[in-house]
């Protein structure tokens, strides 16, 4: 199959792209955005480069872009060569068999033009928030009802986003529920992993913004000072805000909490390595779908504390075995009352990581591909 994947320049979509490479797919790559392409994806074929003026940079543009993106998807194509516009002269020339988006606002939207005027087949993955952060909100709910309606296929990671997506208009096929980023090397990851009994980490996501709650977590672990205060504490991938809040702990406490900001973050190799050594690691946000490193601590061992969106997270966490369930993102004690007792419960982690290894197994990159292979011919002889 020729497929033209429409994807952001994101390591998850280089990793869920290359499960096709030495296939029999011809893939192509767009980015919506006009971003530099993924070093990953240098052997597809991709477009980039293609985004042009028509006329002089306009102010006041942004604000309207921000503000009332109904307006501006309407004066857009006055303004600049659009996504949809490119779209639409590449799928007219390369004809592809598929074309799947992956993510909904600043990918899957600009094909909608194209789909009203060009017949393909067309399949989405729904990452993350992009239906259940959206799916209230009137001009993207509109947007999304029409998509819907389109689509011939629909890849997930979670299975609240299959009924989301029916909610909205689905009527066609579910191709699977599948990990964002493909498949893990469980041999490489294996070498990362220590046993329980020498790891005394906490490892936090430092995610605060419109969906994540690091700073909850930290008032948390403020609440239970006494109880953490003789571990190892790492925050990555931290906003300023929380980086703030970091050193007034630092300060107050005589603490040593160290952290990768969201400017400057640590390899993906490092956080690894992290995780392999954390003893518990904590995921907090109000919206998402499977975050990556919730598969990763499951897969390095490290007991998961994770929010829960919209019930998605219990695809692979059951509340009190596996790991802990956040019911309230923004509810300190809450927070605080399950870090206390699963650093006080060994027997708790100790079962958990035998359960988590299990699921690993699920997640084995050779076992993901073949079922992504699946999917697609699956697709190929609809």
């Amino acid at each position: 199959m020729k497929i033209l994947f429409v994807c952001q320049q994101y390591i998850h979509a280089a990793r869920w792209i290359n499960q096709l490479k030495d296939s029999e797919h011809e893939v192509f790559v767009f980015d919506c955005l006009d971003k530099k392409i993924h070093d990953d994806l240098r052997w597809t074929n991709f477009t980039e480069n293609w985004s042009k003026r028509k006329v002089s940079y306009i102010k006041g543009e942004y604000w309207i872009e921000k503000n009332i993106p109904s307006f501006f998807k309407k004066i857009e194509p006055i303004l600049k060569v659009t996504a949809s516009e490119k779209l639409e002269e590449i799928i007219k020339e390369i004809k592809p068999d598929l074309v799947h988006s992956l993510e909904m606002q600043s990918q899957t939207y600009p094909l909608l033009k194209v789909r009203q005027k060009l017949d393909f087949k067309w399949a989405y993955f729904s990452w993350g928030s992009d239906i259940y952060l959206y799916q209230n909100k009137k001009y993207h709910k509109k947007v999304m009802q029409k998509i819907f309606a389109h689509l011939n296929c629909l890849f997930v990671d979670n299975n609240r986003d299959v009924l989301l997506a029916k909610t909205l208009g689905f009527r066609n096929e579910v191709s699977g529920v599948f990990p964002g980023g493909g498949g893990y090397d469980l041999g490489q990851y294996k070498k990362y992993v220590k046993p329980i009994s020498q790891r005394n980490l906490i490892l936090v996501k430092g995610y605060h913004h419109w969906a994540g709650k690091a700073l909850c977590v930290l008032n948390a672990l403020e609440l239970i000072i006494d109880t953490v205060k003789n571990y190892s504490i790492y925050i990555y991938s931290a906003h300023d805000v929380v980086i703030s809040k970091i050193e007034a702990l630092n300060a107050a406490y005589n603490l040593n909490i160290e952290y990768s900001s969201r400017k400057h973050q640590i390899t993906h190799t490092d956080l690894l390595q992290k995780f392999g050594k954390a003893k518990i690691a904590i995921g907090n946000s109000i919206s998402d779908g499977i975050p990556n490193t919730l598969l990763e601590a499951i897969i390095l061992g490290a007991f998961p504390i994770q929010s829960n969106p919209g019930h998605a997270t219990e695809d692979y966490i059951k509340d009190k075995e596996n790991g802990f369930l956040i019911h309230d993102p923004e509810n300190i004690e809450h927070i605080a009352k399950l870090i206390e007792e699963a650093l006080t419960n060994e027997h708790l982690l100790i079962g958990a990581y035998q359960k988590n290894q299990n699921i690993a197994l699920r997640l084995d990159e050779a076992v993901i591909r073949k079922k992504v292979l699946d999917a697609y011919k699956k697709i190929e002889h609809a």
